[in-house]
This record gives C-alpha cells, sequence and structure tokens, in this order.
C-alpha cells in the first residue's frame, strides 16, 4: 500500500495462479449451465464445445472481472482501509494487459487507487475565544402581523352595492381595535384562459383547469397571479377585461408553468369584507381569554421563534470560528458522494411541497446535477470542513452521544415513515452525526465568549 497526495492510496494487489483457475472455471460452468447450443440441451453441451462457442477470450475477460471484483473487497478489509467510492485501475490500459495475458493457473497482479477516509488535524485553539453573532430582535410589527392574519381568517363577505369598485388592499390591515370594513374586497369573476401568441394577440383556449366560473378573487396585493388583482381594480359588476398573466414556474398543472397567458374576465360581483373588532370576544375564538392574553401569547410565539433564530446565528459564527481549524485534504469522490446526497435531498423536499413526480423526475438530470454542484461546491466543501473539525472536537473532548436520545431520534424516523422503505444504516449516520454536531456546539458555547450584537439592517438600493 501506497499513500498518495489527495487522500488516496495506491494498492498492489497479487492474485494467485490457484484463484485465477477458480474464477475461469466458475465463469466457464456458468456459461455451460446457461448455455443452448444447437445438437445439445441447454445445459449439456460440453466445456469444451461452449468454450468453443462463447471464445476463450471472452470467458477469459469475464474471469479477469470476477478477479478484480473479489481481489478488491478482500485486499480493502485485510489492509483496514476505509475506501470512499468506487476503487479504479491505476493504469487504465492495466485491463487490457491483463487480459492479452491471463492464462488460468498462472497468477496476476494489479493495481488499482482509492480514495479513502480522510485524516483531520486540529491546528488551533477552540476554547478561550471571541465571537459575535447578530442577535434577531423582537419587532412589534409582527404581533400586528399576527392579529391581522388572524382577522382575516375570522372575516366575513357580504354582497356589495350596485356602485362598488374592485379595489387592491394591502396585505395588512390598517392599526386600530375596531370593527373594519373593505368595500370591493373580493370580485367574484368568470375566467376564460386563452394562451399569448407572440404578437399578444389570443391563441389556443388554456385547458379546462384554467377554467372558471364564480371564481372568489381577494383584492389583496401579492394575491392570485402576480398583477391580476391590479388589473381588474377599478372594475364594477357586469364590467369584463383582458388580463395578461404568466402561469408560476411552480405550478401544479405541470403543463401550464411558465405559460404566458390572456384571461377574458367578466365580473359578476363584488363583495364587501367586514373583519371582527379586536375586543375579548374576538380573543375567545382565538382560544385565549382575553386580548391582553391573545397578544402575550402572540409575543411569547415570536420571542421563541427569535431566540431560535438568535441560536441559529450563534451557530454560524462558532462554524465560521472553527471551519479553519482544521487540516484535512478533501478528496474530489467524498464531495462527489455529498453533493449527491444533498440534490437527492432537494429533490425529495421538492416533492414534499407538492411538486408532481413526473417534474421532480425531470429535473433529476446529468446536466442539473451539474449545476448544482458547481454552484454548491464551495457551501459542500465547507460543510465536509466543519463535520472534521466536530469529529475531531469531539474525540478531544471525549463527547459521546446518549444511546438512548439515538435510538428515540430513530423511533421518530421510523414514526415519519411508516409504510415507506428507508435506509436504516444511513439515517442512524445522519442521526449520529447531527447529534454529535450539537454536543459539540453547545460545549462551543459554553467554553468561548458570545457577544450578541444588533442585527445589521440591509438598505434597500436606491431607484
Amino acid at each position: 500500500v501506497k499513500d498518495l497526495p489527495g487522500s488516496q492510496k495506491k494498492l498492489t494487489i497479487k492474485v494467485s495462479g490457484d484463484e485465477c483457475t477458480n474464477a475461469y472455471e466458475s465463469v466457464l460452468a456458468k456459461l455451460v449451465r446457461g448455455a443452448e447450443i444447437p445438437g445439445f440441451r441447454k445445459g449439456k453441451a460440453p466445456p469444451a464445445i461452449v468454450l468453443s462457442h462463447f471464445g476463450k477470450k471472452s470467458v477469459s475477460a469475464e474471469a479477469c472481472e470476477s478477479i478484480i471484483g473479489a481481489a478488491v473487497p478482500l485486499a480493502l478489509q485485510q489492509k483496514d482501509i476505509r475506501a470512499i467510492g468506487q476503487a479504479r485501475m491505476a493504469d487504465e490500459t492495466a485491463i487490457a494487459e491483463m487480459l492479452d495475458t491471463f492464462k488460468p493457473g498462472e497468477g496476476v497482479q494489479f493495481e488499482v487507487l482509492v480514495d479513502v477516509w480522510p485524516e483531520a488535524q486540529l491546528k488551533g485553539p477552540y476554547t478561550g475565544l471571541s465571537v459575535e453573532a447578530e442577535e434577531e430582535p423582537f419587532e412589534e410589527e409582527l404581533v400586528a402581523n399576527a392579529l391581522s392574519e388572524m382577522r382575516k381568517r375570522e372575516s366575513m363577505g357580504l354582497l356589495a352595492g350596485g356602485d362598488t369598485k374592485a379595489t387592491v388592499y394591502p396585505a395588512r390591515l390598517e392599526p386600530g381595535a375596531d370593527e373594519q370594513k373593505r368595500p370591493g374586497a373580493v370580485a367574484v369573476v368568470d375566467l376564460v384562459g386563452y394562451k399569448k401568441q407572440s404578437d399578444g394577440s389570443k391563441g389556443d383556449k388554456l385547458p379546462d383547469l384554467a377554467i372558471g366560473e364564480n371564481v372568489e378573487v381577494v383584492m389583496e396585493t401579492g394575491k392570485f397571479f402576480e398583477g391580476f388583482v391590479e388589473s381588474i381594480a377599478g372594475l364594477e359588476a357586469g364590467d369584463e377585461a383582458a388580463v395578461p398573466v404568466t402561469f408560476p414556474s411552480n405550478h401544479k398543472v405541470a403543463e401550464l408553468r411558465g405559460v404566458e397567458a390572456i384571461f377574458d374576465v367578466t365580473i359578476k360581483g363584488l363583495k364587501d369584507l367586514m373583519f371582527p373588532a379586536m375586543d375579548d370576544e374576538f380573543a375567545k375564538k382565538c382560544n385565549s381569554e382575553s386580548m391582553a392574553d391573545l397578544k402575550a401569547k402572540i409575543r411569547d410565539s415570536i420571542s421563541q421563534e427569535s431566540a431560535v433564530s438568535t441560536s441559529k446565528n450563534v451557530n454560524k459564527a462558532l462554524e465560521d470560528l472553527i471551519v479553519e481549524l482544521v487540516d484535512v485534504d478533501i478528496p474530489e469522490t467524498l464531495i462527489d458522494e455529498q453533493t449527491k446526497t444533498k440534490f437527492a435531498n432537494m429533490m425529495s423536499d421538492f416533492k414534499e411541497k407538492g411538486m408532481d413526480d413526473a417534474q421532480v423526475k425531470s429535473m433529476i438530470t446529468k446536466e442539473n446535477f451539474e449545476k448544482y454542484k458547481k454552484t454548491s461546491y464551495d457551501n459542500t466543501v465547507r460543510s465536509l470542513r466543519i463535520s472534521f473539525v466536530i469529529g475531531e472536537i469531539a474525540k478531544k473532548e471525549a463527547i459521546k452521544i446518549d444511546p438512548s436520545e439515538l435510538e428515540g431520534e430513530m423511533a421518530n424516523i421510523r414514526q415519519q415513515y411508516a409504510g415507506e422503505e428507508i435506509d436504516e444504516e444511513q439515517a442512524r449516520s445522519r442521526v449520529e452525526a447531527e447529534l454529535e454536531r450539537k454536543k459539540v456546539l453547545e460545549f462551543l458555547k459554553s467554553n468561548n465568549s458570545i457577544k450578541l450584537v444588533p442585527k445589521k439592517v440591509v438598505e434597500e438600493p436606491k431607484a
């Protein structure tokens, strides 16, 4: 075994003449059992006839493949080498040369390259340091947003008067505890969609899925298709309009994704929306004793979310601190393996968020994977470096995972994916890594000085 740069090893493997004979005879016996040769029943042709039929070179090629396939894992096991990915021949011409010189009864020798799990070395202190992290502020505006959404869920629609016009409103209700009314806040419309031609005219009719009668459109910024509510603002019952739209790229109907269209819109009627007053009666509908109780619950929930966000900021700051504290030569094979896992997880997330199987499958291409690998490369290397330094700190500080905690997490995963096949070994490895990460980060928080600083305000670019 020879160590090479880039976390590689070169293995010189020798296979005895007896092993080569066994491999050759095993391949030939398999061919004999399955051979259908004219003049003989299946599996009854003599070995010499079968050898002549398939050709000695073909049999030798399969025997060489079998020899390499058996010898490499055995050599890795004997030398206690933790390989990443598949071993490969050190010389591209080695297989051809091996085949040319192969003879049953004579031994063979070949060299393979394997990427191995790299050895990491810590190169600096990881305790007694100072680190700054942004503190997520508690914003009273978030309480107002939450109360606004609750009031909207309790709203009542009333048929609007004849002179009412469709009116666009902001997402958040006006401040104030009194009952509020939004005239013309819902448009009841009939929709007929057409594909938009290159010259801007109407083309073929869209599928029935894009057509609807008595559709209720909430006249609120950001609702329905982008720009749709603004296009029908000011219209009254009985008015008609042609409204251009572009279907979003993640639309639930695959054939409509990204399609530019024109909708013929007929305003059938308008509704006013009435929003309840923010009083104790409203609070009780929201499972609270009073408005004071409701606001306290909302503030507590937002405070918890802020604390979680701050904790994530601290973790990231600590990771930024330790990522450079490790000397490790990460092989490309490991980066590829990590990228494949992240790419597969991203596809699973798309599916869980409602994307249909056909669209998910259409995205799983070599081209898309290579694009993803290129854009995520630096982050992938960073996450691997962090995992190595986390592992080294855990070893040095004898940080252990509680077996009962691990089993509890595994039980949750089995329950979550009940009825589905899961890779237990892979899931367990992922859970162990995450539990170890949490414990090491808690250790780092306790043994370093953490200073929380105000969150930076990102200024909007000037027009």
